[in-house]
């Protein structure tokens, strides 16, 4: 299992583009059939361009299942609830 940091594969966490890039690294897991934590600062905040862009183009290209299969979350309490929220 390998964790992704997320501030170090993305600029920020705002954008379409910088979702695609988290969607990509998503993506290349799941083909793979490897799993990834995916951590979380405290300090960085998940637009929702951001989110659809990664987790929820994930979501709609391969299921629910799939990516609980492949995606683990760490992170603050405060940024778990956003990413439940959200999926």
């Amino acid at each position: 299992m390998k964790t992704l940091i997320l501030k170090n594969i993305v600029e920020n966490s705002s954008s379409v583009e910088e979702g695609a890039v988290l969607y990509n690294y998503m993506k290349n897991a799941f083909l793979n059939e490897h799993e990834i934590i995916l951590q979380v600062d405290s300090d960085l905040s998940l637009s929702s361009s951001f989110l659809n862009a990664s987790v929820g183009e994930f979501l709609d290209v391969y299921g629910f299942s799939n990516f609980k299969k492949t995606i683990k979350f760490k992170g603050s309490k405060t940024q778990f609830q956003r990413f439940n929220k959200y999926i």
